[in-house]
């Protein structure tokens, strides 16, 4: 029985890991993807990281007015 629930919980401890890791990732690939895009607009980005762990973040591109 104890082994058991040491394969439940190292399963569920497992999975948990692989879905911030990969939330993680796409986050980071897509924060690539809009800051090379916005210089590409002549664009400045500013982005601020919520959580360093997943990457949970705000993004905005500023265009200069001239």
């Amino acid at each position: 029985m104890k082994n058991n629930k040491f394969i439940i919980s190292f399963t569920l401890a497992f999975t948990g890991s692989l879905l911030v890791a990969s939330a993680s990732y796409f986050n980071n690939k897509e924060i690539e993807t809009l800051t090379s895009q916005c210089y590409q607009n002549k664009g400045e980005p500013t982005l601020e990281i919520n959580n360093e762990l997943t990457n949970n973040y705000s993004f905005e591109c500023n265009k200069s007015q001239n």
